[in-house]
């Protein structure tokens, strides 16, 4: 390059520089200063290149940014529009739960007017019927007394003619006419007596059955009682169930309030931490380009005065370049560190596998047979053999060897008793029962009720023993149910299961509780510091499970036969777990 292109680029610098037109011209130097300057612009040259260089890749860095956090506030706008749209359905549906539940009620209502004016109406009745019997009883009873009154006038009347007769026999001679009127008078006397005497049988036969009438009516009122006592019973069951499954309903929908609440507390403030953090990176970016443009113009300043006054720079500033062996020396220590890192990074994704593989159960099938159950819902395995439920026929116990069947748990007598889940604790079977929502603890051998307690919600799943408290879960408001010693007075703490929606069998083995949801996903939850965390979560297998236990290094299930084939069949695999 010659040295008036060199004055040329000079001057166009410090118009950009000044803002001026004005450029005094440069004074002739001398070959070797010019030869000096050559060598220092190719210096800066190099200098404004790398230096353009880096601040292109902050610019790039910070557009990459700006995208990045364009991106996450669309995804965020999106969430939270899903959101809003799930709380709106939410509403929705608890407002059609109301009003069908006001109906319910309006149509109870309705029903129990209807039955109370049916039954003032038939008491009414009763009371009348009841007041005519009294009122004939009453008259009757006259009626007898005067029979009775006549009665002891005619053996007064009797008396006295007997006297009479016993005087006329003195007599008898001169009163033979009157003895035969006599006679006349006590025939028709007796007539009267013999008639008395039929109409008072009658009389005491009518009173018998009127007597009888009374007790069927007594017999009628007491049942209409009880009857309406068992009635009144009912209903009042039927309404505490639904107020009770109604307020279930409110408390569920209550926490998913309180969760959407907290959700959204926690992206508001996520939103608002990202974007402080991205105007503070934006300032700061500014600051840099702020600060690299002034220095740039001052060395621009320095370097034009230099040219200007002739002034030769240090030989730092318009050395060739950098020792070769240096160059060399840094190209070895940067390929040392690179292999080093490659070698740590592949070391580190070696350990996540191994740990991966560590937390999740292997196992793997040794025995398999089919069952004579057609709607299996429940395992559980004792040192008696294997429980299992079914919904048709109940819980059968089965050889462990043979797998025969030994005996059915006999059914509580006159209890409906459909079984959903089964766990093992020390003094019974706890079975869910789908037909009254509850959860009741058996005897092995009898089959007896020793313990019962209402489901927390209107979907309950599952059923898991610990040795002191029972777990259980609910679809509706998907949180784990943990009673107390004590489960008639009800839950003591609720927790949350992480990715689990819906569960088809849970249990608890030694300190871990083992999951199976609706997907045929098995997971392994650990309680730690008041709240279960996750351990391992693995795709059970191609073929549904209904039930499963765990038994040591056994693992027992219970699974469709496959996809054609109708029936379900019992497996056994040997287990192996990595705690």
């Amino acid at each position: 390059m010659e040295s008036k292109e060199i004055d040329r680029h000079l001057n166009d610098l410090w118009k950009k520089v000044s803002g001026s037109e004005y450029i005094p011209e440069a004074p002739s130097l001398p070959p070797d200063v010019r030869q000096s300057n050559m060598e220092t612009m190719r210096f800066l040259r190099e200098n404004f290149s790398k230096d353009e260089s880096e601040w292109k890749i902050l610019l790039a860095a910070k557009d990459a940014q700006l995208r990045d956090l364009t991106s996450q506030l669309e995804e965020t706008k999106v969430h939270l529009g899903e959101v809003k749209e799930h709380y709106q359905e939410a509403r929705e549906k608890m407002l059609n739960d109301e009003l069908a539940t006001a109906l319910n009620l309006e149509e109870a209502k309705k029903l129990l007017d209807a039955q109370k004016r049916n039954h003032a109406r038939e008491i009414a009745l009763l009371k009348e019927l009841l007041e005519r019997t009294k009122v004939e009883m009453v008259s009757l009873q006259g009626r007898v007394d005067a029979l009775r009154s006549e009665r002891d006038e005619w053996r007064n009347k009797f008396t006295g003619l007997t006297v009479e007769k016993a005087d006329l026999d003195d007599a008898r001679a001169g009163l033979t006419a009157k003895l035969a009127d006599s006679k006349e008078a006590v025939e028709k006397t007796l007539a009267e007596l013999l008639n008395e005497r039929k109409s008072r049988r009658d009389d005491q036969v009518k009173m018998k059955d009127l007597e009888g009438q009374v007790k069927e009516l007594t017999g009628r009122i007491d049942s209409g009682k009880v009857n309406w006592d068992a009635e009144r019973t009912q209903w009042r069951e039927l309404w505490d169930r639904e107020r009770s499954v109604w307020e279930t309903h409110r408390q569920e929908f209550a926490v998913w309030e309180e969760r959407l609440r907290s959700e959204r507390e926690a992206w508001t403030m996520k939103m608002r931490e990202q974007e402080s953090k991205g105007v503070e990176n934006a300032a700061g970016l500014a600051n840099v380009l702020k600060e690299s443009s002034q220095w740039s113009e001052k060395v621009t300043q320095v370097l034009k005065l230099y040219a200007l006054k002739g002034v030769e720079l240090p030989s730092v500033f318009v050395s060739a370049g950098p020792d070769q062996g240096f160059l060399r020396a840094r190209k070895n220590v940067s390929r040392v560190l690179a292999l080093g890192l490659a070698g740590l990074l592949l070391m580190s994704g070696a350990a996540w596998q191994i740990y991966a593989w560590r937390a999740k159960a292997h196992y793997k099938l040794m025995a398999s047979a089919p069952l004579d159950l057609p709607n299996p819902s429940g395992l559980a395995v004792t040192k008696e053999g294997l429980w299992l439920a079914d919904w048709n026929k109940g819980i059968a116990l089965k050889d462990i060897k043979d797998f025969s069947t030994l005996r059915y748990l006999p059914a509580p007598a006159g209890e409906p008793l459909r079984p959903g889940a089964l766990s093992v604790s020390d003094s019974g079977l706890w079975t869910l029962d789908m037909a009254q929502l509850r959860y009741v603890r058996q005897g092995f051998g009898d089959g007896a009720i020793t313990e019962s307690v209402k489901t927390p919600g209107a979907a309950p799943q599952g059923a898991a023993w610990d040795g002191y408290s029972l777990w259980t879960f609910d679809a509706s408001s998907g949180l784990l149910y943990k009673y107390g010693l004590d489960p008639r007075s009800g839950a003591s703490a609720t927790y949350l299961l992480e990715g689990v929606k819906s569960l088809v069998c849970m249990q608890w083995a030694g300190d871990m509780l083992w999951t199976l949801d609706g997907v045929n996903t098995l997971r392994r939850y650990v309680l730690r510091a008041g709240s279960l965390k996750k351990v391992s979560a693995q795709p059970f297998g191609k073929k549904a499970a209904t039930a499963f236990w765990v038994d040591g290094g056994t693992l027992w299930t219970v699974e469709k036969s496959g996809e054609l084939a109708k029936g379900f069949e019992l497996n056994r695999y040997s287990l192996k777990t990595y705690n």
